[in-house]
């Protein structure tokens, strides 16, 4: 198992990929602070899934776990709210693994099952990190909030997608969707 998985970390992060992950987690970052809606626990709602969901179809789990956990975390620390960034890094990057491991094929039913799994991953472990930081209460009150986060990030970011792949094919063989290119 252990074999397995640093075989995938080392095929999918080689040199040429270090300066698309900088680049990504830079533009993920700026995304996170566009817009921040502050929330009962102490948090606040943003744009990052967006990101999130787009670098995991866009650049498979391991170089979308990367992006997708660096990015909204470097955003908690610069946007004052430190406190989050361990919980962001976490739960961001597990999101984006979950999207880019269940997300295998660019067909309605896989994309919609892996990336709904990886909001509730997302929404459930917001629940628990709101609940160590500010209590049940505050926790409770952000599910909502951070469920819709999920949703419009899942179709933001799938409509960029659908966009990108159509404007630059080879994204598709990036992500490993078993899309061909003339698709």
């Amino acid at each position: 198992m252990a074999q397995d998985v640093k075989k995938g970390v080392s095929k999918a992060i080689r040199t040429n990929t270090i300066p698309l992950i900088a680049i990504m987690t830079a533009v993920t970052t700026v995304v996170a602070m566009f817009v921040k809606v502050p929330t009962p626990g102490k948090g606040y709602l943003n744009l990052s899934d967006t990101m999130i969901y787009f670098s995991a179809y866009a650049f498979g789990p391991w170089v979308g776990g990367i992006i997708g956990g660096l990015g909204p975390a470097l955003s908690d620390l610069i946007s004052g709210y430190p406190q989050w960034a361990i919980f962001t890094l976490v739960i961001d990057g597990v999101q984006a693994l979950l999207v880019g491991f269940l997300v295998r094929r660019f067909e309605p039913v896989s994309i919609i099952v892996g990336s709904v799994a990886a909001g509730a991953w997302k929404v459930f472990g917001y629940f628990i990190a709101g609940w160590i930081l500010s209590g049940m209460g505050p926790a409770l009150v952000d599910i909502p909030g951070n469920c819709l986060q999920a949703a419009v990030g899942l179709v933001v970011g799938f409509a960029l997608f659908s966009a990108m792949r159509k404007a630059y094919p080879p994204l598709v063989r990036l992500g490993g969707l078993g899309v061909k290119a003339s698709e």
